[in-house]
């Protein structure tokens, strides 16, 4: 497989763009990302409480990840197309903007009176497909502005953004609930919407991107066969490369393991009686965890280990210590370590992670490529969130009170919350088995020698 080094925007420093003008030019849109992305956790955050508050079950929380996962799912396609083709910074503007009119809208409702779980769940689709059109142009803006020695630190920076969110966003979501009212949540995020489209002022360099499966640009084919061939491209792509669709895989099954974490809210709140402060607590904890985890790899990348070894420990210390343990207990303070210890391990899972796909795949298709890579990853979210709001509240808690209680009770307990923290203690054990299976298969198999090589 051929690295993308030929022409590579990063490895050639003119006179009016050299290389450090492009680490400064991702600074600054990292900085107005992590500020959006702030003042929406800090939204979602409310909008969660918001719903517990009105239903106390764990299905209309689901319904929330669900409807933004499943616009993710569906439209990250376009969204790998657009960064191609029409541009980095202008998919990063167009996405802003949609990001700013759904929570606008979302702020006049609330203005009216007329805020309902239906318009809640509408927005939630529309933000999705907003985040469907910043992620493959985020992820490809590395590749274009930062040299590729320092994709490790620049993925950390990507990291820290979501941790930073994960330690602030709830104490400042619970502060604006508490201390103001929902209407003001959702004009602090507009706000930031505002600054980030400020920050995309500064330039970033277009891909050289050519009709890859569609023809030579000279090409007569209907518009639409080069659409199709665009929006699957990626996947063909990752189709024929072993080494990247095997890692595919295991990141599928690990974000599958992951996405129960959906439950973890609930279940807090269950076992607290609806304690808004527990809940902030554990997930304040995770965000410092993130931060310090996000803070280390951007400056230490993952200190010249193999990526695939960073990725399957981190497989397996995730689901031993940053997942088992939110089922196994009720102690506030052992949530807090496990939260913090899941969230300070995946900056380097996400750092060895993405700069293998960084490295791998050629500039001028990772638009793409992210965006099927992401498709594919993420259709675990939907499968998961189907299946983990019917079965805690419908097969889980009801049997933890009675036969299912008398054989798991010693492990989780029997009280309210307890089936949400058995199917916990399940999706960590799954984390720890997709890690010692591609633990082993690095060992045993030649699959792996085209991602690392």
């Amino acid at each position: 497989m051929s690295r993308p080094r030929a022409g590579h925007p990063a490895d050639k420093a003119s006179a009016g763009s050299p290389e450090t003008r492009g680490v400064v030019s991702f600074v600054v849109i990292w900085f107005g990302s992590t500020l959006s992305q702030l003042a929406s956790a800090s939204t979602n955050f409310a909008m969660t409480v918001w719903l517990w508050e009105r239903s106390h079950a764990a299905l209309p929380i689901i319904v929330l990840e669900l409807c933004s996962y499943l616009a993710v799912v569906a439209l990250s396609p376009v969204g790998g197309v657009l960064a191609d083709r029409w541009g980095r910074r202008r998919t990063l503007v167009l996405s802003s903007l949609l990001g700013a009119l759904v929570i606008g809208c979302l702020w006049l409702l609330y203005g009216l009176g007329a805020l309902s779980e239906a318009y809640v769940y509408l927005s939630m689709l529309a933000l999705g497909a907003s985040i469907t059109l910043q992620y493959p142009a985020m992820t490809s803006t590395i590749t274009a502005l930062v040299p590729p020695g320092q994709y490790a630190r620049a993925n950390g920076l990507l990291s820290l953004s979501v941790s930073v969110s994960g330690v602030v966003a709830p104490a400042l979501g619970a502060f604006l609930m508490s201390a103001t009212s929902l209407g003001v949540v959702f004009m602090v995020d507009v706000g930031s919407y505002a600054v980030a489209l400020a920050t995309l002022l500064v330039r970033v360099p277009r891909s050289s991107a050519r009709s890859d499966a569609g023809g030579p640009p000279g090409d007569t084919a209907k518009a639409g066969a080069r659409l199709r061939a665009d929006l699957t491209l990626g996947f063909r792509y990752i189709a024929g490369q072993r080494g990247l669709l095997a890692l595919q895989v295991c990141f599928f099954a690990f974000f599958f393991a992951g996405m129960f974490g959906v439950l973890l809210a609930p279940m807090v709140l269950a076992r607290t009686g609806g304690n808004n402060a527990a809940l902030a607590g554990v997930l304040s904890a995770a965000g410092v965890g993130g931060v310090l985890g996000g803070l280390a790899t951007t400056a230490f990348g993952i200190l010249r280990a193999r990526p695939l070894y960073v990725i399957f420990t981190g497989f397996i210390v995730t689901g031993l210590l940053g997942q088992l343990p939110y089922g196994v207990s009720t102690s506030t303070s052992v949530w807090w370590a496990t939260s913090f210890v899941g969230a300070f391990v995946f900056p380097f899972i996400l750092a060895a992670h993405q700069t293998i796909w960084q490295t791998r795949v050629p500039v001028e298709i990772q638009g793409r490529v992210f965006a099927a890579r992401r498709v594919l990853t993420e259709s675990a979210g939907p499968i998961a969130l189907l299946l983990a709001g019917p079965l805690a509240d419908h097969v889980f808690e009801p049997a933890m009170h009675g036969s299912l209680g008398s054989s798991a009770g010693w492990l989780v307990g029997t009280g309210a919350g307890s089936g949400m923290a058995l199917l916990l203690v399940l999706s960590g054990l799954l984390s720890v088995v997709t890690g010692c299976v591609g633990f082993r298969a690095v060992r045993l198999s030649t699959t792996w020698r085209d991602v690392e090589d």
